[in-house]
């Protein structure tokens, strides 16, 4: 039984999620800090993303506990 590939298909997939995980806590991070400083307003993220109001304040939300070291789930 090989497993050669098989292994190589998991390791490139965990590395995707990885990458994934990372992209998507610099977009909230983004979407917080734009928001924060007035650049944008929650509905033109929201509009722009597809997602509700409430999810980008939840991300918002979520950011500001992030960095004052509050432990939070994912807000997506």
């Amino acid at each position: 039984m090989t497993t050669g590939n098989l292994v190589a298909k998991l390791r490139a997939h965990r590395a995707a999620k990885e990458r994934l995980d990372q992209a998507r806590l610099e977009l909230d991070e983004e979407i917080a800090r734009v928001v924060d400083n007035g650049e944008w307003q929650i509905i033109d993220v929201a509009e722009v993303t597809g997602w509700s109001r409430e999810t980008i304040r939840a991300i918002v939300k979520s950011v500001h506990e992030r960095q004052s070291g509050v432990s939070t789930e994912s807000a997506t």
